[in-house]
């Protein structure tokens, strides 16, 4: 070919390509599938699980007057459900796996539309741990400004091109899920609600997640997150109404973030403190904190894991904030945290029924445990050594596997792994006789565990067990003349 046919080749193969791109931006842009310019009146509209991708469009071209932002937490909130509580027009604007700078771009979008009266955020420490100066990896910021010149990212996209053709083509009987904004992303239905999951899972984080706070972000850093990308877009729009809330994880949630990132564990009370005295200064924002609710957090059947609740739990909360209940004010922010910190100090776990808080008292003075207690086949176990300090016995262990407890002339003998514990007066081995604990004495998550009331009934007077209210034991031991 020459040069003067290669040349017309090249015009035509460019124009060539000009108009084919042209076509397909043009396609896009009349598409539209997810309703960035418009909502959808060419098909009806289908939806995209891509929530990053989906609130864009949702922000901009849909009426409404309160948005809900958040992560997985809010996503099974039902828009037409918190309606009916509070009023207004509800946009879910939820976001999985989002971080504060995530959910930050989606509100400040729907705000900029001067249709938002309101905002319920589900927000919590979880969102604030990314550095502050990070660029976003996997949001769309193209789709959330007013430049139209990068809207090329969208309308040559190929995945986007699918989605198009996809809402042109699917018959309105199908994708029902991705039809309906009230249920759309809501995992609901789908979840398997367990406590025995739940349980189970625990377990395993507790040694699954050691090391996971070995790069946890500083506390300022966190606090510079919560200034830039939250407490700015309180003080830039003074007129509309701001309700946070804190989601309830699992109380066993929390204890495995405290045993095994303590670091997060404190950042998370200091910033809850915190954000209480920067939204203390605005009229227009209220904050509700429902993770000391025990009614909750300790029901481990309306949780499919560790942290994910139910919708009837979404819908308890919407109901709570309309009447003021879990408010956090000036007078009682640090009974929140200091609620939650007793809960875990004495939270026990029984691999059967469930968590709930166990408080120990010995001669009147309470017992303080290290590690949670464990209920196994219907006996508590705690720790034996500081289960023995608080009854006043000598303890002494092989460094493998043999426990001597020693008291006036009462010596009892444990082994790790059996059931079984020897028990004798003085020097009369003779006469020592055999105590069944229970349980096997063993080490769970790092600490020797006992049975308490086999120990209690060798070196004690009394022992007694109530059930003053749901979530709670107490145990009360009167050592008595063995002292």
């Amino acid at each position: 070919m020459d040069n003067k046919g290669y040349r017309k080749f090249l015009v035509k193969f460019t124009a060539s390509t000009l108009v084919f791109a042209l076509l397909v931006g043009l396609f896009m842009y009349i598409v539209d599938p997810l309703q960035l310019y418009r909502k959808a009146s060419l098909y009806p509209a289908l939806f995209s699980s891509q929530e990053r991708y989906q609130n864009a469009g949702l922000a901009r071209n849909y009426d409404y007057d309160t948005i809900i932002l958040g992560s997985s937490m809010t996503q099974n909130f039902v828009p037409s459900y918190v309606e009916s509580v509070i009023g207004g027009e509800v946009m879910k604007l939820s976001i999985e796996g989002s971080t504060a700078m995530e959910q930050s771009t989606v509100g400040k979008l729907a705000l900029s539309t001067g249709k938002v009266k309101r905002v319920i955020w589900g927000f919590d420490y979880f969102a604030m741990r990314q550095d502050v100066d990070a660029e976003p990896v996997d949001m769309p910021m193209y789709m959330y400004d007013n430049n139209p010149f990068n809207d090329y990212e969208y309308l040559f996209n190929i995945s986007n091109i699918k989605n198009a053709w996809s809402a042109l083509t699917t018959p309105a009987s199908e994708s029902k899920a991705f039809r309906d904004l009230d249920t759309l992303r809501n995992w609901d239905k789908s979840a398997k609600y367990s406590q025995a999951a739940v349980l189970q899972t625990w377990e395993k984080a507790r040694t699954k997640e050691i090391g996971y706070g070995k790069n946890e972000f500083s506390l300022d850093n966190v606090k510079a997150v919560f200034n830039k990308y939250v407490l700015s877009l309180i003080q830039n729009n003074p007129d509309v109404e701001f309700t946070f809330y804190y989601p309830p994880y699992t109380i066993l949630r929390q204890q495995v973030w405290a045993e095994t990132n303590p670091v997060r564990a404190e950042n998370q009370y200091a910033m809850k403190k915190y954000m209480f005295e920067q939204f203390s200064q605005y009229p227009n924002v209220k904050v509700y904190d429902f993770q000391e609710d025990a009614s909750i957090t300790y029901d481990l059947g309306q949780y499919k894991d560790l942290s994910h609740h139910s919708q009837a739990i979404n819908e308890l909360i919407i109901r709570e904030i309309a009447e003021g209940k879990n408010l956090v004010t000036a007078e009682n922010v640090d009974t929140f945290n200091e609620e939650l910190e007793s809960q875990l100090a004495h939270l026990a776990v029984d691999m059967d029924s469930g968590a709930f808080s166990l408080f120990v008292y010995v001669n009147g003075e309470e017992a303080k445990f290290s590690v949670p207690a464990q209920v196994r086949e219907g006996q508590i176990l705690v720790p034996i050594k500081e289960l023995s300090a608080a009854l006043g016995v000598e303890f002494g262990f092989d460094g493998t596997s043999v426990v001597k407890l020693r008291k006036g002339d009462i010596t009892a003998t444990l082994t790790k792994g059996s059931a079984e514990m020897t028990v004798q007066t003085g020097d009369d081995t003779a006469n020592a006789k055999t105590v069944d604990l229970g349980y096997a004495m063993q080490n769970l998550s790092g600490s020797m565990m006992v049975t308490i009331e086999p120990i209690a009934d060798v070196f004690a007077e009394s022992y007694e067990v109530t059930e003053p209210q749901q979530y709670l034991k107490e145990i009360r031991i009167e050592t008595g003349s063995a002292e």
